[in-house]
This record gives C-alpha cells, structure tokens and sequence, in this order.
C-alpha cells in the first residue's frame, strides 16, 4: 500500500513537471504581503518578482522577463516624461499589475509557459486603452529606446504588442 501511495506522489510530481505548472506553497499572511506590495506603484517591481519567485517560473519565463522590464522603468525615469507620458506609463503599469494581482489572487498554480500569451494578450488590452499611446511615443521616444530597447528585444512577443500598439500612429516627424 505505501509502494502504491509513492508511486501515486510520483506519478502526480511528473505530470506537474511535465505540464510546467508551478504550485505556489506560500502562507495567506505571505500572499498579503506580497499584495499589498501590488498596490504600490513604489514597490510594483517588488511585486513582480514576489509573482515570479511564487510560481517558480524559471528565469526565461515571462515573469523574470517583466521584472526586468519593470526595473527598466523606475520612478526617476518615468519622472522624465513628459506630464502626459508619466500619466500613460502609471496607467500601463497599473493596468499591468491589477492583471498580475488577480492572477496572483485566483491561482494557486500556473503554467509559466503558457502564461506568456496571456500575459501579452493582456499588456496589448493595457497599450490599446491608453488614447495618447501615438503622441506618447512621439514626445519621449527617446527615453521609451534608451530604457526599453535591451529588455523588449529579449521577447518577440513584447515587441509584437508594442507593434500593435503603435500600429494606428502616422509616421512621426523626426
């Protein structure tokens, strides 16, 4: 009867590592911290990598990837923009982390990999409602290349809801 029970563990520990979903083990007063951390434009990178380290998404996953992405953009940088780019970029990141939040909230497990679509589905959502997106880009595409190059040419697919986003833009005067 214990063979069967190990065999059993064994055989559901292969099908989740196969699958590459990753089950969170942390605590409710862990997941709270982590939370709140999510409410806090201050602290949304933290959050971010509390979303990764919860779901063990390995460091290629999308998760890692935002991470960096969010360190790319701190609060000194966005306070570069100009006053409308700083209000798309708060509102992008929000937009951004309430995603991540519900998800964090909702889901015990996710698949890392299979996180990516949604993830982007769901970044492109955040781009298409800000209305400003095209003069944005315009007024501070030299802080959107400086900051964000490295890290977007890391994810085709970043680059893609980027595309998307602009796809609308007439062709800037330079």
């Amino acid at each position: 009867m214990l063979k069967a029970v190990r065999l059993a563990t064994l055989l559901v520990y292969f099908i989740i590592c196969v699958n590459g979903s990753k089950t969170s083990r942390l605590r409710g007063k862990e997941i709270n911290e982590c939370l709140q951390k999510s409410k806090d434009i201050n602290k949304g990178c933290d959050f971010i990598k509390c979303f990764h380290e919860r779901y063990k998404c390995n460091d290629e996953s999308v998760t890692a990837w935002a991470h960096a992405l969010c360190q790319s953009f701190p609060k000194e940088i966005i306070l570069q923009f100009t006053p409308p780019g700083q209000q798309m970029m708060i509102s992008i990141q929000n937009c951004t982390q309430n995603f991540l939040a519900r998800t964090y909230r909702q889901r015990k497990k996710l698949n890392c990999a299979g996180f990516e679509t949604e993830y982007f589905s769901n970044v492109a959502k955040c781009y298409a409602y800000e209305q400003t997106f095209c003069q944005v880009f315009k007024d501070n595409r030299q802080i959107f290349m400086q900051q964000a190059t490295a890290v977007m040419l890391t994810r085709p697919r970043a680059l893609q809801v980027f595309s998307i986003a602009a796809k609308n833009c007439t062709r800037f005067s330079y």
